[in-house]
């Protein structure tokens, strides 16, 4: 027994006639009695009574045809959900960020435009460093993140000896949302909020606030080796969790850290990121996922990041 038999039996049922049931279905009425005949011959009893000018069910057909038309309904709509689910109308979409994510205007705009043109897919915001996204991607807790690093983060590392950082290249694909310089982040009173640009060195006794623990973004953990050139050692007076909580020490006058810098990202008003001078290190806003491991919402995701990062951006986005 097959799918169309039960549909060419309901059909049937509901015109009271073979040859109506044959153009609703976009079949030949042969076609619609031969199946009605297979079904009957493997149930061992008549549905239709064959009458001259139409069919008539049998106190059998009665009984299956409300049962067959409730199935029925249940199949269209399980059909009709899985091909909402397949063109990403349907399903979840899990998303990782952190902090520093939240400093730039294309996360927000692409989240309520996801929102907006797909408000029928459950999408979460998990939180989490680009230090743990890898990991947290690995585990299938998120399926893509928007991510931060430095120029030797593993993702985006070109020229690399280490095997793991091999291995972390060759895991993702990603969308390269901006490339931004190094800034010093100062409260907005500070004295070196009002300067163009700064030297590492004007750096030396100031004190600096860092989020351990990873140094693959300025972000997450303070580039040492920047105050090493410049000839000093970082005074380290605080160590948080989060760039938000950095931020908000800097901004009552506790240190100062650094941060990456470009148009794009806007820093509360009680904080200065002032460029520095003479440093090359560039670091990477991107969107990543692992390799192999796209699926139709997040199809839709990425090419709506991919769209506002290729457009200019007012000051009222």
């Amino acid at each position: 027994m097959e799918l169309r038999h039960l549909r060419y039996f309901v059909a049937a049922a509901e015109e009271e006639h073979f040859g109506r049931a044959a153009e609703r279905l976009h079949v030949t009425r042969p076609a619609v009695s031969k199946l009605i005949a297979d079904l009957e011959g493997e149930l061992d009893t008549l549905l239709f009574e064959r009458l001259a000018h139409g069919v008539k069910l049998t106190e059998a057909g009665q009984a299956l045809l409300p049962m067959l038309q409730v199935a029925i309904t249940d199949l269209n709509e399980a059909f009709a959900e899985a091909k909402r689910v397949g063109q990403g109308k349907r399903g979840s979409l899990s998303i990782g960020y952190g902090s520093l994510t939240l400093l730039h205007p294309l996360f927000r705009m692409a989240v309520k435009q996801f929102r907006q043109t797909y408000p029928d897919v459950t999408l979460s915001l998990v939180e989490a460093p680009s230090s743990t996204q890898l990991k947290v991607l690995t585990a299938g807790k998120i399926q893509a993140g928007f991510m931060h690093f430095g120029p030797r983060a593993a993702v985006l590392r070109k020229q690399r000896s280490d095997a793991t950082v091999a291995q972390d290249e060759a895991m993702l694909d990603w969308i390269r949302i901006q490339t931004c310089g190094l800034g010093v982040a100062v409260p907005s009173d500070h004295p070196l909020a009002g300067r163009k640009s700064v030297a590492m060195e004007a750096l030396a006794d100031q004190p600096f606030i860092v989020v351990p623990g990873s140094s693959r973004s300025p972000a997450f953990g303070l580039p040492h080796e920047l105050c090493q050139k410049a000839g000093f050692e970082p005074q380290i007076v605080q160590e948080v969790s989060t760039v938000t909580s950095q931020l908000n020490l800097i901004s009552v006058g506790m240190g100062i850290a650094l941060m990456p810098i470009g148009r794009d990202f806007l820093y509360p008003s009680t904080v200065s990121v002032v460029p520095l001078e003479n440093v090359s290190y560039s670091t990477s806003f991107i969107f990543g996922w692992l390799k192999g491991r796209r699926t139709p919402a997040l199809d839709h995701m990425i090419e709506i990041i991919e769209t506002f990062a290729e457009k200019p951006r007012s000051a009222n986005d």
